[in-house]
């Protein structure tokens, strides 16, 4: 088998994970796509590459790891109310409420709360940096070791481990304060409201668990290759006119676009 036919196997193999991957770390699908291709652009322009098929998947990680942090480093965080606000416009919104309700009931929309906790998981992170998000998505969805999370992000073992803890404290205190399924006295339980709204009769996606960090991060594991739903692809269109409405008013970096 020639090089670029191992590295097409190998790209192909990996592409789903890939994409998920960097859409948990900037969230919109569409950037994710483009840094997904960058990725494999890069591929065919390395002079080298592992030959073994894990060695292959750390380097394209690597360098999507790379990428994505380059992108984020040239944009602010998003403000925690994101989601919230999102939720307001989607409501107000009366051509998508019509077009959310066209879903309801349908088997594609079963799995809605757990995509949406999936989502809100991503969108929580982009308030960390993304040297604790890449490594704690890393290790703790996609398998790598410390070791290898090291590899992947050009770090030490002992800075992976504090990105992870901290990344780890940061979700947990965040979710304690916000999150409805934690302490039922949180502002958002956005992932039942949907699963009610659209008939998926799935109830809390953390039931049965400790509702911690660890929960979410088995959800994620769970989807770790499923691309967002088609509800979620429509929300994101209100997502970026909250966060253009951000730059105009001064609220956010560089534009996400």
């Amino acid at each position: 088998m020639s090089a670029r036919d191992r590295l097409a196997e190998g790209f192909k193999l990996n592409r789903r994970e890939l994409a998920t991957y960097l859409t948990r770390m900037v969230v919109r699908e569409d950037v994710a796509e483009e840094l997904v291709q960058q990725t494999a652009v890069r591929a065919l322009e390395a002079e080298s590459l592992p030959e073994p098929p894990q060695e292959l998947r750390a380097w394209l990680f690597r360098v999507a790891t790379n990428l994505a942090i380059d992108h984020l480093r040239k944009r602010s965080t998003w403000r925690e109310s994101l989601l919230g606000d999102a939720r307001d416009r989607a409501i107000a919104d009366k051509g998508f409420v019509a077009e959310s309700k066209l879903l309801s009931g349908s088997p594609e929309m079963k799995s809605i709360a757990k995509d949406h906790l999936a989502v809100c998981f991503a969108c929580t992170l982009r308030n960390l940096s993304p040297q604790e998000s890449s490594a704690l998505l890393l290790k703790e969805v996609y398998d790598f070791t410390v070791h290898e999370t090291a590899a992947v992000m050009d770090a030490s073992f002992g800075q992976v481990k504090a990105w992870i803890q901290s990344a780890r404290a940061k979700l947990t205190a965040r979710y304690a304060e916000t999150c409805a399924l934690v302490a039922q006295q949180g502002a958002c339980f956005q992932c039942v409201e949907l699963d009610r709204f659209f008939l998926a009769d799935q109830g809390d996606p953390l039931r049965g668990t400790h509702g911690d960090v660890d929960a979410r991060i088995a959800v994620l594991r769970e989807k770790r290759e499923a691309p967002l739903g088609p509800w979620h692809r429509q929300m994101m269109r209100l997502v970026d006119e909250v966060l253009d409405e951000g730059v105009s008013s001064g609220d956010r970096g560089p534009s996400e676009r």
